[in-house]
Order: structure tokens, then sequence, then C-alpha cells
């Protein structure tokens, strides 16, 4: 069997056994997570999500040896099993035990100290896309960057500027995919100008940073984009009455100087030692 084969079969692998863990640990809390919870599109969906957030990180490390996107979901499973798996244990709750002024049981459940899990598996996919783009930037920086060891599948930088353009469309458009379609499922109410005005910042925060990477080798903007996408939804997750995620996606703005600021500072220590 043929290397990659062999790792692509093993990454597979690695996310059933992925999907496995979250959904059983899941179901062993009694959150309503089994299959007969979805449509047969939703089982797809969510099932084949938590396949792909594990097989992918696995792939790229058996592939090309990136860590990044394995440390990433490795992190974030690790927080949302943590927290499910110690104390107190999650409290199932009739709305009607909560409003005084409702008489007799809803049959709406609130769960309470719980659920991490279910909302790691929600966001899978914005979890993958993360991964993903980690994973490129580490390979970008490791093949530029002379003191660090080259991955195992070296890709080639753009040579042009329309190439580098079109990478980082790329780039900004699986961003703003993420970033977009979870707001949509929380739910955020917008008008269509402002859809367009938080798509088209969702493209921009991180194909700005992807040109500075891959055409002028300023590595640290993009990698604090990712990570902003990935505090933003971790933290509307687990906010109380705020929306961060909605400010995110409305003052996209604000969070690519945050991004920019850094590769400022890079830039002037790699012009200060060159002189």
């Amino acid at each position: 069997m043929r290397r990659p084969v062999r790792h692509a079969l093993v990454a597979l692998l690695v996310g059933v056994g992925h999907a496995a863990v979250v959904l059983g640990v899941a179901l062993e809390y009694g959150y309503d997570v089994g299959p007969a919870a979805y449509s047969v599109g939703g089982v797809l969906w969510r099932y084949g999500g938590l396949v792909a957030l594990g097989a992918v990180p696995a792939w790229l490390a058996l592939d090309a040896r990136l860590v990044t996107p394995a440390l990433l979901v490795g992190a974030l499973a690790g927080l949302a099993l943590y927290a499910e798996l110690t104390p107190p244990p999650p409290v199932f709750r009739d709305v009607a035990e909560l409003e005084p002024s409702v008489d007799g049981p809803t049959g709406i459940t609130v769960v309470e100290n719980g659920l991490y899990l279910v909302k790691y598996l929600r966001a899978w996919y914005v979890w993958t896309a993360s991964a993903a783009l980690v994973g490129f930037w580490e390979s970008v920086v490791r093949n530029r960057f002379r003191w660090l060891r080259p991955p195992a599948r070296a890709w080639d930088p753009p040579s042009t500027t329309r190439s580098a353009l079109l990478v980082a469309a790329a780039a900004g458009l699986v961003h703003a995919a993420a970033s977009l379609g979870f707001g949509s499922v929380q739910g955020l109410n917008a008008s269509l100008a402002m859809w367009v005005w938080m798509g088209v910042g969702g493209v921009l925060l991180l194909a700005l940073p992807t040109v500075l990477l891959v055409r002028h080798d300023i590595a640290t903007p993009m990698a604090v984009a990712t990570l902003s996408l990935v505090n933003s939804v971790h933290s509307q997750q687990y906010a109380g009455p705020g929306d961060p995620h909605a400010l995110y996606l409305g003052a996209w703005f604000v969070f690519l100087g945050v991004a920019l600021v850094p590769g400022g500072v890079e830039y002037g220590i790699r012009r200060f030692r060159s002189r």
C-alpha cells in the first residue's frame, strides 16, 4: 500500500475514533445527539463533520508533518471533554422550574453546567476551517524560514501577485464561510447590507494577512487573524448576555487592525536587523 493511501486511511480511522469518543460521551450524559434526533442530512452533516474534524489534522500531521492543526483541534476537544467530565455534572430542568409564571411542565428542557461537547460538535466546520488555515500558515512559515525544519510536503509559494491574490482570496472565502455560517446558525439578525458588509470583511480579514505571508514573509498577521476566529466562536459559545461573534463580524476592521499590528512590529524588527 502506498504511503499517501496509508496516511489517508489512518487519518480516516482517527476521525472515526474522534467522532465515536465525542458522541459516546455526549450520549452517556444524556444529550440528544443520537441519529434519531436528526434527519439523514443532519446525521451526515454532524457525524461526518466530526469525522472530518478528526481526520483533517491527522492527515496533515501524517502526510505533511504539520503539528499546529492537531494542536488546535486537540486543545479544543480537550477543553470540551475536560469541562464535561469534571464536576459539577449537567442538570436538566424544565423551563417551568425556572419561570414561576409557567404552570405545569412545558417539555422544553434547559441544561445547566453542560452541553460542552454539543457546542464543540455544532461548530465543527469552524474548527475544521481553522485547522486548515493554521496548517497552511505553518506550511508556508516552515518552508520560508531557514531556521525551521521544512514540512514533509513543501508548498511552492505563488510566483506572481495574481496567484498570491488568488490564494489569499481562497483563504478569505474559507474564513468568511465559516464565520458567517456560525453567525447564521446562532440566529444573527442583520439586514442584507449588513450581511454584505460582514461578508466583505470576512474575506478581507484573512485575505490581507495571507497576502502579507505569501508575498512578503510576514507571518504574524495570519496567525493572529485565524486565532481571532477561534476565540470569537469559542467565546460566543460560552458567553453570557453579550454577543462577541456578532461584534467580530460587524467590527471586522478592528480585528484586522489587531492582526496587522504585530505584522508591523515584525516588519520593523526585520528591517532593523537587515541594517
